[in-house]
């Protein structure tokens, strides 16, 4: 009986055993297919077309810095003007002009982004901030692009109203502008070539004769008033004193009063310097909200936005 139950027991033991191992023999295949599988996406997570693709996710995500470093290692391998041109825009977009300019030039020539990379070159230069070695490259016949010409020429003028250089003339530089613009520039160039200033030689003779006239001429009316009533008290004190023979307090009052007559004099001079600066720098403002609201009047480049 006992050697029944034994029997029986280790006949079941061995039906579990083959069956397990029928399993195990089953889904072998699979294990291995799945093995390899994982081990193919390891060995070409690296690949060129892997580094493509992440380096198009990062620009569309507008993570350029990392962009810029998978479109080096892909350009690496396959030279390709796309993702020339991402890489070079990916410089552009974080500021270093420099390297976006050389970057666009090498795309020049022999190219379907040619022109594309001209303007975009362009573009990278009058951001450098370097107006007039910006003028200078728009002169060289090389760089030229005959798609983008208009546009070209519309930042060359739109230089002119960033610096101190000579403005051109008023109807060749209007001319070159859409109509939907024409006012408003027009207006900003009439700012930049009659512009408000006051003249600091002017304001200081002013107060020379009426301390604080100066001040107010630059618009500074409350400095002014209280510049000319404390110089006139104080001269006022200092001559009654004198009369009434109270001569260490005239002497003091004169002195206080001489004292005043000056910083209201110079101040009046630096007033106006002040006022011109500021006039200069609400114009900066001003220019560059305007062009920056509308891109500089620049087309867009639609395919910096795919995945291609």
């Amino acid at each position: 009986m006992n050697n029944y139950f034994s029997n029986h027991f280790l006949n079941s033991i061995n039906f579990y055993q083959t069956k397990v191992l029928a399993i195990i023999l089953f889904l072998l295949p699979f294990s291995t297919i799945l093995f390899s599988q994982t081990m193919n996406i390891d060995e070409n997570y690296f690949s060129p077309k892997n580094r493509l693709a992440f380096g198009n996710f990062l620009f569309i995500q507008e993570d350029y810095l990392r962009a810029i470093e998978e479109y080096k290692n892909y350009l690496m391998y396959i030279d390709n003007d796309t993702v020339r041109f991402k890489y070079a825009e990916s410089f552009y977009r974080i500021g270093k002009y420099n390297e976006a300019a050389d970057n666009f030039k090498s795309i020049f020539y022999g190219s379907l982004l040619s022109d594309e990379a001209k303007l975009a070159f362009y573009k990278a230069s009058f951001f450098n901030g370097s107006y007039n070695s910006f003028r200078d490259i728009c002169k060289m016949e090389g760089y030229q692009s005959e798609k983008y010409a208009k546009d070209i020429n519309r930042l060359f003028l739109i230089s002119h109203l960033m610096d101190e250089s000579i403005l051109p003339d008023t109807n060749h530089f209007l001319k070159a502008f859409p109509d939907s613009t024409k006012n408003k520039v027009r207006e900003l160039y009439m700012m930049k070539k009659f512009p408000s200033k006051k003249n600091p030689t002017t304001a200081m003779l002013l107060s020379m004769f009426i301390p604080g006239a100066g001040k107010i001429y630059t618009g500074e009316i409350s400095d002014g008033i209280t510049a000319l009533l404390t110089t006139g008290v104080l001269a006022y004190l200092a001559a009654n004193n004198f009369k009434h023979e109270h001569n260490f307090r005239g002497w003091l009052f004169a002195g206080l009063a001489v004292f005043s007559y000056a910083g209201t004099v110079y101040g009046s001079y630096a007033s106006a310097q002040i006022y011109n600066a500021g006039v200069r720098l609400n114009f900066d403002n001003e220019v560059k909200l305007y062009f920056e609201k509308r891109n500089y009047l620049l087309p867009k480049i639609n395919f910096l936005k795919t995945n291609d």
